[in-house]
């Protein structure tokens, strides 16, 4: 899942220092600077300054100014960022509506739309997660076919933005797909899957995340009945813990899965 703890595009296309100081100062700039320190450091007081800087910046430019929309995108994410921490459902219910409000207003030719896009598909993916309501979780996929319609395909190894939306398509496919037990979606969840593993360099950040994410696809399909896929999902999953630090907080869950696949494995006499 997609949390978006790097630094705002925006923020990347400087021309002088001065420019960059001047930005840090600007409620969006605040924002983006206190974010950063919550996801390094994890202090809720960072949290909670980086949305009232958001607020802030949805307060002083004026609807038509494109750091508006970018300020209800903030929330959008931050209050995600909120529910995760503490699972409050007003957050929840915040970052949707405030991710509504920054794709409904984006301009046209915003070029962080997809980014907007995005961000409210994965505030939906958590309402699906907590609801099971399977409009949700039909809305962020489509949000996310939307994010691949309009990004544009660049040279390889200039594509992480966009690979990050083929891995977030892939892993709402499996929701869902395991959810309704279709292997359709399922299959169609590993097709995306694979495409992002394929052009993720090894040593990549989100490399073994990745290999996690084909394994979940694969092993749905071998609980479905299609057992072909058994070897490889171990696989994937052996390999993507082996990748993952001694701390990661997804260890458990993997290490987990993998003594399911083996108690499969016995059950199918493989």
């Amino acid at each position: 899942m997609a949390r978006w703890f790097g630094r705002s595009k925006s923020r990347g296309d400087r021309t002088s220092e001065a420019e960059a100081e001047e930005e840090s100062l600007e409620p969006l700039g605040v924002s983006d600077d206190l974010r950063l320190a919550y996801g390094r450091i994890g202090d809720p007081k960072l949290l909670r300054g980086s949305i009232l800087a958001a607020q802030l910046a949805v307060e002083v430019y004026p609807v038509n100014d494109i750091r508006h929309v970018s300020g209800l995108s903030s929330l959008c994410m931050l209050h995600r960022l909120s529910w995760e921490r503490d699972r409050s459902a007003p957050d929840l219910i915040k970052s949707v509506d405030y991710g509504r409000q920054a794709v409904d207003k984006s301009p046209p030719g915003d070029p962080a739309l997809a980014r907007h896009m995005s961000s409210l598909a994965t505030a939906l993916q958590e309402v699906y997660d907590t609801t099971k309501g399977e409009e949700s979780i039909d809305e962020a996929i489509a949000l996310y076919r939307g994010c691949l319609d309009i990004m544009p395909v660049r040279a390889a190894g200039q594509n992480d933005d966009r690979l990050s939306q083929v891995s977030n398509l892939g892993n709402s496919l499996l929701r869902k797909g395991r959810v309704n037990n279709d292997a359709a979606i399922l299959e169609e969840a590993a097709e995306h899957a694979r495409a992002a593993l394929r052009d993720t360099p090894e040593d990549h950040r989100m490399h073994s995340t990745r290999l996690v994410n084909l394994g979940g696809a694969l092993l749905g399909l071998v609980q479905l009945g299609h057992r072909e896929h058994l070897d490889a999902a171990e696989d994937m999953y052996a390999r993507g813990l082996r990748g993952l630090p001694a701390d990661h907080p997804s260890r458990p869950g993997v290490e987990q899965t993998l003594a399911i696949i083996k108690g499969l494995r016995k059950q199918f006499g493989a």
